[in-house]
């Protein structure tokens, strides 16, 4: 029978076979995480809040066509929005400041294509400074959305685009175009950054999509597009971590990470400024063991929490919640992150069923991971929890120390059992968080090993063992 390993694996493989042969790990510096990296896995969980004018474009309009003077959310309400995504357990909120159609949430001097012309608040609103101050009344970090590469009402009315051109991913392969885009892009950045204080995060869309399109990246100026606008956007601020040049996409969005998983990586191009060379579209994103840079994953959906697309476009209902806490799982519980979608409808309101189901998420996640019958915060790679009397679980919860890098690529479980030692968990990766699930046992003691690491010595952050109920 033969296995066939990914790239990614078969270097840690024949690492792990040197250092069985030779005993020496200690030459291998790996990627570290910095201290805002660290941060935002601790957060684990976000929601995209997605409104704009798509919201109220009639069914197969041109993108970007849509008049100014159709936005008019009659309820609007930015605490609903972030009520609902607090109670579900989320650590910070990213709105669609501009989405792919060109809208601006807020009224920005580089087009009349925004709030100001609408009717809401007579023009004179703000919707990013409404979500801005929302967030901070309740204490969760502030995040937006921009999509640098598509601006179709913007393209539609400048000079040097074509019509249809708004997907081309050559299009800014134009001097004139790239530099009037890049213009424009930049003031809006600015805009954001300089008048809203600080933020955790921004999801610049489309980060490296030139890279991906096939086998061959693509490259090209829109690379340097990227570059140039995130650069600058670090530079307004550098605590802002930005999607793509410090965080990774898991490559789906389905709410399913990759397993192993590795936050370490290597880029196409050996800078911050490409994707990982693992990371396809619809694949698994595994990252590398031995990379030279640090990116926390990070999982994006909206249809593992409720059916239709990312804006609202109609009636949407809430998926099950097994399948909710199956992408929880399988997103946190594998050591990424997840960023889920909570849409207002056309009254600027998130669906009150959609709000019963955050807070149904938030309480779910809580009920079974908040009472351990039994923890450790020891650091040692290998250690026993020996209980004061016999214990019933079925989870284990696993945490690696970060901070010089991610180790541990193996571990197995050990549960006492009638005296006697019986592996009950043999896994891969840790990383910030993995989430072990298996049938029930009893047991008087547990022990955890680290039986493979890319470097020594491992170190562990904490471990926690649960009895779940009625799953």
């Amino acid at each position: 029978m033969k296995i066939k390993l990914s790239l990614p694996n078969l270097i840690l493989t024949l690492f792990l076979t040197t250092v069985a042969i030779t005993g020496k790990s200690q030459s291998i510096v790996l990627a570290k995480p910095s201290t805002d990296q660290l941060a935002f896995q601790n957060m684990e969980m976000g929601v995209f809040i997605h409104f704009s004018i798509d919201t109220y474009a009639a069914p197969g309009s041109i993108q970007g066509s849509t008049p100014a003077f159709a936005f008019n959310p009659t309820h609007l309400n930015a605490d609903q929005w972030v009520l609902a995504a607090k109670a579900m357990g989320a650590k910070y909120v990213v709105l669609t400041a501009r989405h792919e159609q060109g809208f601006c949430l807020w009224p920005t001097t580089t087009t009349d294509y925004s709030v100001k012309s609408s009717p809401y608040k007579n023009g004179h609103g703000d919707i990013v400074k409404e979500f801005v101050t929302a967030c901070r009344k309740y204490g969760l970090k502030v995040g937006l959305y921009t999509p640098p590469w598509i601006d179709s009402h913007w393209e539609s009315i400048h000079t040097g685009y074509k019509g249809g051109e708004t997907a081309n991913i050559d299009k800014l392969n134009d001097p004139e175009v790239y530099k009037l885009a890049l213009k424009k892009e930049k003031e809006q950045i600015k805009e954001l950054m300089t008048n809203y204080g600080p933020l955790v995060f921004i999801w610049d869309d489309h980060f490296g999509r030139s890279d991906v399109l096939d086998s061959i990246p693509h490259g090209g100026k829109f690379r340097e597009f990227y570059k140039t606008v995130t650069s600058y956007a670090h530079s307004l601020q550098p605590h802002c971590l930005l999607l793509g040049r410090d965080v990774e996409h898991v490559g789906n969005e389905n709410g399913h990470a990759g397993y192993p998983l590795w936050n370490a990586l290597n880029t196409i191009d050996g800078t911050i400024y490409t994707v990982s060379q693992t990371y396809k579209w619809d694949h698994t994103n595994t990252g590398d063991p031995l990379g030279k840079l640090y990116r926390p994953q990070i999982a994006p959906t909206t249809n593992a929490f409720s059916t239709g697309g990312w804006m609202w476009h109609g009636p949407r209902k809430p998926q099950p919640l097994e399948i909710r806490m199956k992408a929880y799982y399988e997103t946190v519980g594998r050591g990424s992150s997840i960023i889920i979608n909570l849409t207002p409808d056309r009254s600027g309101l998130i669906p009150a069923d959609l709000v019963t189901a955050a807070k149904e998420t938030g309480d779910e996640i809580k009920r079974r991971f908040s009472h351990p019958v039994a923890s450790s915060m020891s650091k040692a790679s290998v250690q026993t929890i020996n209980f004061v009397s016999s214990k019933t679980f079925n989870h284990v919860i696993t945490m690696e120390d970060l901070h010089n890098g991610q180790k541990i690529s193996n571990y197995v479980i050990e549960a006492k059992i009638n005296g006697q030692w019986n592996q009950i968990v043999k896994g891969e990766t840790i990383g910030h968080k993995r989430i072990d699930q298996f049938p029930a046992v009893t047991a008087t003691a547990l022990r955890f090993k680290a039986t493979g690491v890319v470097s020594k010595p491992a170190v562990m952050r904490s471990i926690a063992i649960f009895n779940v109920s009625g799953i």
